[in-house]
C-alpha cells in the first residue's frame, strides 16, 4: 500500500530533499538512511482535527469475553481469529481505533504463524 502523498511529501522535506530539483539517484545513502528512520522512528505532533472536521465513535461487534486477547482466537469458535473493528471496542475513529485494529490484528497474524 503507499504512502499517502502528503505525507510523503512531509517526510522527505523533513530530511532534507527538495523533491522539484533533487533526482532520486543523487540522494547520497546518509540522506537515504535518514529517510528510513524518519519512516522509522518519526515522531510528530498532532493538532487540530482531520480533513473531514469531526470524528465518530464506532461500537458493537464481536463480545470481548469471547476472545482470548493472547492470540485473537475466538472462545466460541477454534481456529478463528478476530482483529480490528469486528470487536466490541468503543473509541474514537481515528488513533484508538486504529492502534486497537493494528495491535489485535498484529496479535492474530503471530499466533496464526505460529501454528505452521
Amino acid at each position: 500500500m503507499p504512502i499517502p502523498r502528503r505525507l510523503w511529501e512531509r517526510l522527505i522535506v523533513n530530511v532534507g530533499i527538495d523533491q522539484d530539483e533533487t533526482r532520486w539517484a543523487d540522494v547520497s545513502n546518509k540522506t537515504l538512511n535518514q529517510l528510513i528512520q524518519e519512516l522509522t522512528q518519526g515522531q510528530y505532533t498532532i493538532s487540530g482535527k482531520g480533513i473531514f472536521k469531526e470524528e465518530f465513535v464506532t461500537c458493537g461487534g464481536i463480545k470481548l469475553n469471547q476472545v482470548d486477547f493472547k492470540t485473537m482466537e475466538s472462545r466460541q469458535c477454534p481456529g478463528l481469529y478476530l482483529a480490528g473493528e469486528i470487536l466490541d471496542i468503543d473509541g474514537v475513529t481515528g488513533g484508538f481505533n486504529f492502534q486497537s485494529a493494528w495491535t489485535t490484528g498484529w496479535l492474530a497474524g503471530q499466533a496464526m504463524g505460529a501454528m505452521s
